[in-house]
């Protein structure tokens, strides 16, 4: 498929399945969203802090105060506790909509539960994925560390799609990708530009209103431009992992002649709604 109708796929994939795929990328978000507003760092959303010092640029003691109160909103108790959570949840938030995407790509039914469940079935060895990319990523050979990461772009899906571990699914990538780097690449450009438009976009937007919205108090106004920040960043984001996953069936086709009916008899079985 040539970039356009990747896209197309994807959103159509993404359309389709919308209610379960946003669905478990906002229960990924809502620990942490709910941290965020119990402790009170929401007050020191980019936002919110933005409008104060646009309104208090001539006022250097209120600007100080401000970054005062900023370190002690992030310095909260619950705010730090949110950091192991995070860390706990990492998985789940690099690899749910791949295993909604590889799954559901094959033709099989799934729900919010099934997909969470398979995640978590697989929850080490999305850990393996990301520590062996990270220590990739950090590369003195910075070049060097940006082609390898290309060639392991289609690992996570491969790992959910083969049912493989962490090693195997890179493996797998960089095989895949093997022929096609400049296209792999020119896609990922492609989809982070896109993504990052649609963030700010939205952002501003329902930010915007948010924050213009008469007759709000600031600490409700600040709450409400965090939990539209969390979910437009979760609902937008589940489009590269998407994207990704048409690339891997893409290159599959491509180089072994794969059709979906044979990754659906590779593919977990999916689970009816109740």
């Amino acid at each position: 498929m040539p970039l356009g109708e990747l896209l197309d796929e994807t959103f159509k994939l993404y359309r389709a399945h919308f209610t379960v795929i946003a669905g478990a990328s906002l229960i990924v978000i809502l620990p942490g969203l709910l941290l965020t507003l119990i402790s009170g760092s929401y007050r020191a959303n980019p936002f919110t802090t933005i409008q104060q010092v646009i309104q208090n640029a001539s006022n250097p003691e209120q600007l100080q105060a401000i970054q005062n109160r900023n370190a002690q909103f992030t310095s909260s108790p619950l705010f730090l506790l949110s950091i192991p959570i995070g860390i706990l949840l990492f998985p789940f938030t690099q690899g749910v909509i791949f295993r909604a995407a590889t799954s559901m790509a094959a033709g099989n039914l799934e729900t919010i539960g099934s997909v969470l469940r398979g995640t978590v079935r697989r929850y080490f060895a999305i850990w393996g994925v990301i520590i062996l990319t990270g220590l990739v990523a950090p590369s003195v050979l910075v070049i060097v560390g940006i082609w390898v990461l290309i060639r392991w772009t289609v690992a996570l899906p491969a790992m959910f799609a083969e049912d493989i571990g962490p090693v195997r699914a890179l493996g797998r990538s960089w095989n895949l990708t093997r022929g096609n780097w400049w296209r792999t690449f020119g896609l990922w450009l492609v989809v982070y530009i896109l993504v990052v438009i649609l963030q700010y976009a939205m952002l501003a937007l329902f930010g915007g209103i948010a924050a213009l919205i008469p007759g709000l108090g600031d600490d409700l106004r600040a709450a409400l431009v965090s939990t539209v920040t969390s979910i437009v960043s979760a609902l937008v984001g589940a489009v590269s992992p998407i994207v990704f996953t048409m690339l891997y069936l893409d290159l599959r086709v491509r180089k072994e002649g794969l059709d979906l009916d044979q990754l659906a008899r590779q593919a977990l079985p999916g689970t009816a709604p109740a």
